[in-house]
């Protein structure tokens, strides 16, 4: 048998008014007689007024307020975006706005990914970063060019804020720009864009607060600055981080100079065409089909002795070392700085080419006294290669391999192994396998390799080989190239 607790409790409830009512007579009908009803939450009839027995308390299921999802309050802060095109800027030549979004929705809006996967949030050990609290504001560009959106300002409270330029806004929408930290302790925002804005067109600048999850964002109180500027004109000087003129890029800037807007195409460090002729001249693209998404740079044809690097090449045969200071004479060239560290110039070496059989430490290649390139092949699998090199006591030692560009781009499954022994050993003083993780080269330097520091006066020898598994067979490497550095006393 079923029983009602709809009915019952109807019953109760009827039960109690009429004793209420009873109790006073009905002289007054609308007495409390001590029933709090809430849509159908616990009714509680404990009350004294008008004499009524406490009835026993009866629990009824909560109707909730529908749940409203992410992308609803993603809508809703995309439509409640305030228009800031019309405002007029200040002497500064900027868009002054004061904002807070410490009541703004708990959701990010736009993609904009982690620093370290290549976008702009910062992540700590309880999560990946977000951006909470937006507050969107829609501006249409003017006259064209660079837009700068900074909470940078000081009208913004201490606390950890992200903004964003997207051309569309929703929770998916790709950045034009985005920023979360200025620089190291500054947690306030400047986000610029990497491309010239065109005349009327409209972006949404986001500003949020960053948090491990966006309910958990910071907020604060902020004042927003949007400013415009033109492009760069071709020809002109351009400092670290602007934005040339459509059709050309800034080349040459450092943290320490400005650089020169370069038309594409022109000269070395300018971006490729994507149409032909991709550059000028003698001039060859670094990437065999440039396009919007892959422009590659236009690179110069470095002879032997030439300097080479990111916008020289090396001619046929030629090797551009990584970590050589080696001068354009040929004379003995040391390796910058034991430590391994990157060199100030670099020159196009034509390398040694290895000589069979050497195929053990016992068995090397013919000494060499100075710093010098080998170009050698490992074929088949189990096959090694031994070069040596005599060096006066207190000299330091580096060895690397590398392939012809300096870099480590070897075929498919090609991994090198380096080992180094004392003349008449033949028991390594040192080995390495990987340069670091997902870099099949190897290197040894005096810096991390103590055994290489300083050594005493003798032949010393490195050995290459394939990687193998215990008792396996590697995979054949056609080309490499070994660099074996000497450091003079």
């Amino acid at each position: 048998m079923k029983t009602n607790l709809r009915g019952m409790l109807a019953t109760m409830l009827a039960t109690g008014l009429l004793a209420a009512c009873s109790s006073d007579g009905g002289n007054n009908p609308g007495t409390d007689a001590g029933v709090t009803t809430d849509m159908g939450v616990t009714t509680d009839m404990g009350g004294t007024d008008g004499g009524a027995t406490d009835a026993p308390r009866t629990d009824v299921p909560r109707t909730d307020v529908p749940r409203v999802d992410a992308g609803n309050l993603v809508a809703a802060a995309c439509g409640a975006a305030i228009d800031i095109s019309s405002m007029t800027p200040g002497a500064d030549g900027a868009i002054h706005v004061m904002g807070d979004n410490s009541d703004a929705p708990a959701v990010q809006i736009g993609n904009l990914g982690l620093a370290a996967e290549g976008g702009c949030l910062g992540a700590t050990s309880g999560g990946d970063g977000s951006k909470g609290g937006a507050v969107v504001y829609r501006y249409t560009a003017r006259t064209g060019g660079v837009l700068t959106a900074s909470t940078a300002n000081p009208g913004t409270d201490e606390f950890d804020t992200v903004i964003a330029v997207l051309g569309a806004c929703s929770a998916t929408a790709q950045p034009l720009a985005c920023n979360d930290d200025v620089g190291s302790g500054n947690l306030l925002s400047t986000a610029r864009t990497s491309v010239p804005l065109t005349m009327g067109q409209t972006v949404y600048i986001v500003v949020g607060g960053w948090g491990a999850q966006p309910k958990g964002a910071a907020t604060g109180a902020f004042e927003l600055t949007v400013r415009e500027a033109p492009p760069i004109a071709i020809g002109m000087p351009c400092p670290v981080g602007s934005v040339c003129a459509t059709g050309s890029v800034c080349v040459g800037a450092t943290a320490m100079n400005s650089g020169v807007c370069t038309a594409d195409g022109t000269a070395p460090g300018a971006a490729c065409r994507t149409a032909a002729p991709f550059c000028d001249g003698a001039f060859s693209c670094s990437v065999a089909a440039p396009s919007m998404a892959s422009r590659g740079i236009c690179r110069r044809t470095a002879a032997i002795g030439e300097t080479c690097g990111a916008t020289a090449v090396c001619a046929s045969m030629g090797f551009c070392p990584n970590f050589l200071t080696s001068a354009p004479t040929g004379s003995d060239a040391g390796v910058a700085a034991d430590a391994g560290a990157p060199m100030n110039a670099r020159y196009c070496t034509l390398p040694s080419m290895e000589s069979e059989p050497n195929n053990t430490p016992a068995a090397p290649q013919a000494p060499v006294t100075r710093t010098t390139i080998f170009r050698g092949a490992i074929t088949p699998g189990t096959d090694v290669d031994c070069y040596s090199v005599t060096v006066p006591a207190g000299a330091s030692l580096f060895a690397e391999t590398t392939d012809a560009n300096g870099t480590c781009n070897l075929g498919e499954g090609e991994d090198t192994v380096l080992r180094a022994y004392r003349q008449g050993s033949a028991m390594p003083i040192a080995e390495n396998d990987d340069v670091a993780m997902g870099t099949l080269c190897s290197r040894l330097n005096s810096a991390s390799t103590p055994a290489l520091l300083r050594v005493a006066a003798g032949t010393y020898t490195f050995c290459v080989s394939p990687y193998a598994e215990m008792g396996g067979e590697g995979t054949p490497i056609p080309a490499y190239y070994l660099t074996i550095g000497v450091t003079a006393p």
